[in-house]
């Protein structure tokens, strides 16, 4: 609550001129102060509605956003799910083709043979990976 102004006594108010002059600059100080205060709560509350704003327009943003990515997450699993069907669908069709069991492994080719060669075999049958000098399957 703001303070009162100073009460002026009736014999003041009557009798002395210079009291009357006084309280009148009290009061005058007085709605001064209340006049900047007024101006400064007015300020700081629009500042509070700003920044309220702010917040609200960038969580709607967020919001927007990461609805986005869920999305984009759902897609790009579909199309890793539809690549792997393919790959696998290759792969499979590779093997009938050459009559090669997917448990077979091919012959392992000695430390002195070229890597040219040992890259060719890994290319002939694309289920086995060339890991650590070994031909591994893969299943």
């Amino acid at each position: 609550m703001p303070p009162k102004p100073r009460a002026r006594t009736y014999a003041a108010v009557c009798n002395d001129s210079a009291s009357e002059s006084v309280a009148t600059d009290d009061d005058d100080e007085y709605r001064q102060k209340r006049d900047r205060n007024n101006v400064a709560v007015k300020k700081s509350r629009e500042k509070s509605r700003q920044r309220s704003r702010e917040t609200a327009e960038k969580m709607e943003r967020l919001r927007r956003e990461n609805e986005e990515l869920e999305q984009r997450t759902v897609e790009l699993a579909s199309e890793l799910r539809t690549l792997k069907d393919l790959l696998l669908a290759r792969a499979g069709r590779s093997s009938a083709r050459r009559g090669v069991l997917k448990t077979e492994k091919p012959p392992t080719s000695s430390p002195s043979s070229s890597s040219a060669s040992r890259d060719a075999a890994a290319l002939a049958d694309p289920q086995t990976v060339y890991t650590d000098h070994e031909y591994t399957t893969c299943n």
